[in-house]
């Protein structure tokens, strides 16, 4: 009985469908972890040693492959993770938040403040370019903005130390998320995506397109194609100080990841490394860096469902922590002696009140 309940469940959900398509990951070019990338990843890291290192730089690119890492326990978990965390947030997502019908309303909503086409003659080329650059833009900035967020907020970082609780890095550690967090990034990816789209649909009809090769975007095909799995991977790679001013390597990524205290809060930049410049949180990667990643909390431990749990009980610790601190604070706003119609003609001066609360104020002093 339970077990059919079970069995509707799954087909009434889709989760069927979602552990296919998480096996489909593995050959799909829009997906990082497709083989393709995986194995491209490895081949430009090995040229670009070699060139450096010579046949040294050649084995140290081997790392890539290897066994210990990929069947690490910490790894065991980043593969468990992908796979739970797709089905849940199958559950959690509904279908109506594709991203095809808030484009639709924006859409409308745009024409109804009225937006109107500009009509400025480009090409499509030129559309197509603009589009493209705007949308990479956006969409680079917005997850370098959530991941920061991520790191100075409290509430936000509970959840996201399950990512950096890893103690070794793969490609499928970029699935090392707590759910929360993937509710975030949908959210953070519908908004932006559906925002650009929109307006660009309304500025410039019937010419809207992005860059694409083999289906998927231009700056993410190259992105992925030149080693992007080489961020989580043992593989320290640096751009050289020139190219890591603009664009963040591999092994800047690997800092950001170190649980080094000097490297907390680095490079939380995807493509891009100005935004991290701009904040005040760049920092230099080197080839020969060598790093120790992890929290150094009982989280790196956990398995799963440990990882799962352990950010909502570190979210209580905040909350009891913030409950404390006002609770100390009212008990001595209490016990400190104020003049108290000094204190009342500062805060009436700091915020001034109406006529009817100056005459309540004074009835109260004169009861008093």
């Amino acid at each position: 009985m339970l077990d059919a309940f079970i069995l509707s469940l799954w087909e009434e959900f889709g989760l069927w469908e979602e552990l296919a398509q998480a096996g489909s990951s593995l050959f799909a070019l829009d997906k990082r972890v497709s083989l393709v990338y995986l194995v491209s990843a490895f081949a430009f890291a090995a040229i670009v040693l070699w060139v450096r290192y010579g046949k040294a730089g050649l084995q140290r690119s081997y790392q890539y492959f290897s066994w210990r890492t990929w069947w690490h326990p910490s790894a065991r978990t980043d593969y468990g993770l992908w796979l739970a965390n797709r089905l849940l947030l199958a559950l959690l997502i509904p279908k109506t938040l594709a991203k095809s019908l808030w484009v639709s309303w924006l859409f409308f909503f745009w024409q109804e403040q009225g937006l109107t086409s500009l009509e400025l003659g480009w090409s499509d080329t030129a559309v197509v370019l603009c589009f493209t650059l705007c949308y990479f833009l956006l969409d680079d900035f917005s997850r370098f903005f959530v991941h920061w967020c991520m790191h100075k907020i409290p509430f936000l970082w509970a959840f996201h130390q399950v990512h950096h609780s890893a103690r070794v890095l793969t490609p499928f550690t970029v699935f090392r998320t707590h759910p929360v967090e993937g509710v975030i990034f949908f959210l953070r990816s519908l908004l932006v995506q559906s925002l650009i789209i929109s307006l660009f649909l309304v500025m410039f009809p019937h010419q809207v397109s992005l860059m694409q090769i083999f289906g998927v975007l231009i700056t993410t095909f190259i992105f992925n194609l030149l080693g992007a799995n080489l961020r989580h991977s043992g593989v320290a790679l640096s751009y050289g100080n020139k190219i890591e001013k603009w664009f963040i390597s591999p092994a800047q990524h690997q800092v950001h990841h170190s649980c080094a205290k000097h490297h907390y809060d680095r490079n939380f930049g995807v493509v891009l490394a100005v935004w991290d410049r701009l904040f005040g949180s760049f920092c230099y990667g080197d080839d020969k860096q060598i790093l120790q990643y992890g929290t150094n909390q009982p989280i790196d431990r956990l398995g799963p469902w440990g990882q799962w749990i352990m950010p909502f009980k570190s979210l209580l610790s905040i909350l009891n922590v913030v409950h404390n601190v006002v609770h100390i604070a009212s008990w001595m706003i209490n016990k400190i002696p104020v003049n108290k119609p000094v204190f009342f003609r500062i805060i009436k001066k700091v915020y001034p009140m109406n006529e009817q609360n100056s005459v309540d104020e004074t009835s109260s002093r004169k009861q008093k």
